[in-house]
């Protein structure tokens, strides 16, 4: 695509494509229908009530149906309708990649693949008159879209930089897996929208997702791992020994366990990767987007296994390492964005309700949960998100304090995070259970992360295992303790 695209006066483009019955769009499209039962982020032994949600699926080759992942969460039963009618058929996950937020469907009903057609991809998310496909009252709906900018997001889990394209679109409360076109060929779907702004998922990731899984082994997509900064000051530049026009990023940090773990250094400057310059902000100039961010470039067209050329700044001299790209699992965030499928851990202490700090736990704040966090949660979301060590892999918060007279004076200071227990560093519900078992003096001491109000907790020891049980029965709490899967 074409740079200068992304600025063409919206007059120059169709404002709408009329849908007709007979398109072939309507045998290229599946109606999802999802039950799903999440799990009560504030009482995480509890389950909310089920619920529905719909959206579209795409047609591809091999009876399988294309969909975006996230709208699989927490799913309890899966059901597929041709043509937005009933009858309704169930259906079941075939391969599902979170990381790249896409996933395949298919259903073992005989016949119902007959008179479905499986899209046709375009090369790449280049083209005109772009529209968008989805069903209205059982009736085919073609709104145009109208192309945007080309962004690199992060992925949900756990951030694996993509290149997302954000669209204008007609499309009324969209958002929901829709595919778009150009000239009749699929360039990528849509997996969110906000009014009139949809993110579309590209087709040139959707290719590369299929060819992977299409390997004996999937590969996976795999994640740089850096944290970098800005290097346009001259001094600094010159500082860590470079001439002239300062270029490339300072390493400020890289991600344990990640692709750069080992390879790159703080203070690194990074000059090249794979063979593209990257610029003092970061960028690199992308072939078909201009400049974009350089972690696109771990992504496109490679898996995970891959191995890298990166040329550095070390020590004020200029050497070339290899960096073997890999994919980083979900767990390994410090406060993972997204728990597939699988259930908060927790700890019932006393009354203190504690769990692992993750985001489905701050989204339970609402749509603009971001804003509506707490501060001391905003600081630390914004500040350690990425950002795990040796030392503290997660990050414990206590969610609420259940009354009574064992607990008093403590009774309002939930969204504290805790530092350590009976002087053990606690980074899991694994190790605060074992740090309760080793009271100091009689005691029970709780130590949090200083914030605004009490950061030290102490309770009877003798009294401890008593008075949960009794709290519990008190609160009809049915389970004391869930340890995470891993």
């Amino acid at each position: 695509m074409s740079r200068f695209l992304s600025i063409l006066p919206l007059l120059l483009i169709p404002l709408a494509v009329s849908a007709r019955p007979d398109h072939p769009v309507e045998h290229q499209l599946v109606t999802v229908r999802v039950t799903y039962q999440e799990w009560n982020e504030y009482r995480p032994w509890q389950k909310a009530k089920p619920s529905n949600r719909t959206f579209l699926g795409t047609v591809i080759s091999g009876n399988r149906i294309l969909v975006p992942s996230a709208y699989l969460r927490d799913a309890t039963l899966i059901q597929f309708e041709k043509y937005d009618r009933p009858p309704r058929v169930p259906a079941r996950i075939a391969h599902r990649d979170d990381q790249a937020g896409l996933a395949l469907l298919t259903t073992d009903e005989p016949g119902f693949f007959d008179g479905l057609e499986p899209v046709t991809f375009a090369e790449t998310a280049e083209g005109d008159s772009f529209y968008c496909a989805a069903w209205k009252s059982s009736q085919l709906i073609l709104p145009a879209c109208r192309w945007s900018q080309v962004k690199v997001f992060k992925s949900s889990v756990p951030y694996f930089g993509y290149a997302g394209i954000n669209f204008i679109t007609d499309l009324k409360n969209g958002g929901r897996g829709e595919p778009v076109f150009s000239g009749g060929k699929m360039i990528g779907i849509i997996k969110s929208q906000s009014g009139d702004q949809a993110t579309v998922i590209p087709v040139n990731l959707i290719r590369a997702y299929l060819n992977a899984v299409a390997m004996p082994e999937y590969p996976g997509f795999a994640r740089l791992g850096i944290d970098y900064q800005y290097n346009r000051g001259k001094a600094q530049a010159a500082y860590f020994g470079q001439d002239g026009e300062p270029s490339g990023v300072r390493i400020r940090g890289v991600f344990p366990g990640g692709s750069a773990d080992g390879h790159l250094q703080i203070d690194d400057v990074l000059l090249e990767l794979d063979g593209h310059k990257i610029n003092c902000q970061g960028d690199y100039d992308h072939p078909r987007y201009g400049l974009i961010d350089l972690n696109l470039i771990a992504t496109e067209g490679h898996y995970a296994g891959d191995v890298i050329p990166a040329k550095i700044l070390r020590n004020k001299k200029e050497m070339t390492v290899e960096i073997p790209l890999k994919n980083i699992h979900a767990s390994q965030a410090l406060i993972p964005y997204a728990r597939p499928n699988t259930p908060p851990p927790y700890l019932m202490a006393g009354g203190f309700v504690f769990r692992e700090l993750d985001c489905p736990y701050l989204r339970a704040w609402g749509d603009d949960w971001e804003k509506n966090i707490p501060a001391y949660l905003r600081v630390i979301n914004d500040m350690r998100s990425e950002s795990p060590t040796a030392e503290q892999k997660r990050l414990i918060v206590l969610t609420d304090v259940f009354p009574d007279e064992y607990n008093l004076g403590y009774h309002n200071m939930a969204q504290n995070i805790v530092k350590t227990v009976n002087g053990r560093p606690i980074d899991s519900i694994r190790k605060m259970e074992e740090a309760f078992q080793h009271p100091v003096d009689g005691f029970h001491i709780i130590e949090f992360i200083p914030s605004y109000g009490i950061n030290k907790v102490i309770l009877d020891a003798a009294e401890f295992e008593s008075a949960t049980s009794a709290i519990m029965e008190k609160y009809q709490i049915p389970q004391r303790i869930r340890l995470s899967e891993e």
